[in-house]
């Protein structure tokens, strides 16, 4: 299996490609598969991709299906041109005529590798389906039923059940069972409604793996009963316990996990220490890995969000609370006021790829995220976990210059504000167009003051008064950050360019200034990076828009 699948600590050095896969360095193409990592993939002449198999296993690998918005994949559902044969073959099985075709003996070396047989001649493959062989010596899947027997079972339709089988006793091999073995298994099972009681007894004990109502049992492509298209999802992890049922008896062999009360858990990309007391439990429906997908998870199906789980006394206890409660457009947005949409969206996208320097996240990026949207959000009560984090403002590059057309100046240009990056913030005036249509109109009024009225609504202390530097300068801080935030306004022209006279350091270096400084609140500017240097003006993107921006210049 090493042959195709890529070791998710090389993740870094596969190549995303447009349509969600990815290139190694060797040319091969990698899809990642939910449950399985990343697969080497081939490309049919429809299309379509399937994973490689092995030649060895003698058929071809399982067909995948890209799930919408995501750069992931899983295994399609049955498809009924390619098998249909495997279709009929179910069908016939359950009206009791053919069985279902067992496997060779590479496929059973290979799917039930590492792992010995029970007592019982039980054998189960990495993800825990059951295998058994028959008398024969093939591997047969199989899965248990209600009433405590195992029946065949199909790898493709897991609907379809065939004969029943049993122990041939004294032996490790098993059979079909014969009508004078046991003929109450040959009629149809029916479904009994267990009385209240009954039911209350089934309540699992402290520290046991409850079960579901249809427990969903892996099948022997490794993915679980229920991930594809027509099949019922995992029960959302809403309810207190629920993630309980994203374990599997057996340690993934391709994924980090960690283990709880027998049952191991996937949990997002991390390096498990002796001293780690943190990991994030992964849904077995969902992988995080890019923003767009965490984002639009977060939005429409919170309940797939990865939850925490702590370690104490050697111990793992998974918090049932969501490690996020609102998307993190809203988590932005409730954080800082009167920012446009396409400014919402920047920011959050950019603290996701910052958080591990990567636009794939991995577990302890996971971690930094939650603590620079709760630090914002309680700026008081927590601390940023990284300097570069703690505000916007600090996150945003420093706009390269160029020549100005006169001899004395440079100019910048301002990036588009609907680029998917953070090169600007802006604030929509339509967010206060009574104070917008004042600070344009009213006598008396600045855009000077508009801007010192939007940072005050945002938590920053603004110096007003202050006229040490030129080009109308606005002097912020925030008291949780050891920086100054230096807010020159300048006009900008139509297609986007700001005049700009001199460095903006340029002005520290003055031994007036530097002595008026030492003498102000404002003398830490005089420390080494202790001043982020920003131009702050309007620009009108339509008839109905006009914004206030602010990048920053170095």
């Amino acid at each position: 299996m090493n042959s195709i699948t890529w070791p998710a600590a090389n993740a870094h050095m596969l190549r995303a490609i447009d349509n969600g896969l990815f290139h190694s360095p060797q040319g091969g193409t990698y899809a990642q598969v939910i449950g399985e990592g990343y697969l080497q993939v081939e490309r049919q002449t429809n299309g379509r991709y399937r994973v490689f198999w092995p030649a060895s296993l003698g058929e071809p690998g399982p067909f995948l299906q890209q799930i919408d918005g995501q750069p992931l994949w899983r295994p399609d559902s049955v498809d009924r041109a390619e098998l249909s044969s495997e279709a009929d073959r179910a069908r016939a099985g359950a009206s009791g005529g053919e069985l279902p075709s067992h496997l060779t003996a590479d496929q059973a070396n290979w799917r039930t590798r590492n792992t010995a047989a029970s007592p019982d001649g039980l054998r189960h493959d990495k993800r825990g389906a059951t295998y058994v062989e028959m008398q024969d010596g093939t591997l047969c899947l199989v899965r248990r039923q209600p009433e405590g027997h195992y029946r065949q079972a199909s790898a493709h339709e897991r609907n379809w059940l065939g004969a029943d089988v049993e122990q041939i006793p004294g032996s490790g091999q098993w059979r079909i069972k014969t009508p004078q073995s046991s003929s109450q298994h040959d009629l149809p099972h029916p479904v009994h409604k267990r009385p209240a009681s009954e039911a209350d007894e089934s309540v699992p004990a402290a520290g046991k793996r409850p079960r579901l109502a249809e427990e969903q049992t892996p099948d022997d492509t490794g993915s679980i009963s229920g991930t594809t298209a027509d099949a019922r999802p995992l029960a959302p992890a809403t309810s207190a316990g629920e993630w309980r049922h994203w374990g599997m008896p057996l340690k993934p062999e391709w994924h980090d996990s960690i283990e709880i009360d027998g049952q191991h858990y996937v949990i997002v990309p991390q390096r498990v220490l002796p001293d780690t007391t943190l990991v994030f439990l992964q849904h077995p429906l969902f992988s995080p890995g890019r923003y767009d997908a965490f984002e639009q998870m977060l939005k429409n199906n919170p309940s797939l969000q990865p939850k925490w789980a702590i370690r104490k006394d050697d111990q793992w206890t998974v918090v049932e609370l969501p490690s996020f409660e609102k998307s993190l457009t809203e988590s932005v947005a409730t954080s800082f006021r009167y920012l446009a949409d396409h400014s919402l969206s920047a920011i959050a996208r950019a603290a996701f790829n910052e958080v591990n320097h990567s636009e794939v996240i991995n577990g302890d990026g996971l971690r930094v995220l939650f603590d620079t949207f709760y630090h914002w959000e309680n700026r008081t009560l927590a601390l940023a976990s990284r300097r570069e984090l703690a505000d916007p403002l600090m996150m945003l590059p420093v706009l390269p210059s160029q020549p100005s057309a006169h001899l004395n100046g440079q100019t910048l240009l301002l990036p588009s504000p609907f680029a998917t990056g953070l090169e600007r913030i802006d604030f929509d005036t339509r967010m206060f167009e009574q104070r917008w249509r004042e600070a344009v109109h009213a006598p008396g009024s600045s855009l000077r003051a508009l801007f010192s009225e939007l940072l005050q609504d945002n938590g920053y202390a603004v110096d007003r008064t202050s006229r040490l530097f030129s080009e109308d300068s606005l002097l912020f801080q925030r008291s949780t950050l050891d920086v100054v935030f230096v807010l020159r306004l300048r006009p900008s022209t139509p297609d986007g360019r700001v005049n700009r006279r001199s460095d903006p350091g340029d002005e520290l270096l003055v031994p007036t200034l530097r002595a008026r400084l030492a003498r102000s609140r404002w003398r830490q500017m005089l420390e080494p990076d202790k001043v982020i240097y920003l131009v702050g003006g309007t620009q009108t993107v339509s008839a109905q828009q006009t914004l206030l921006f602010i990048v920053r210049e170095g």
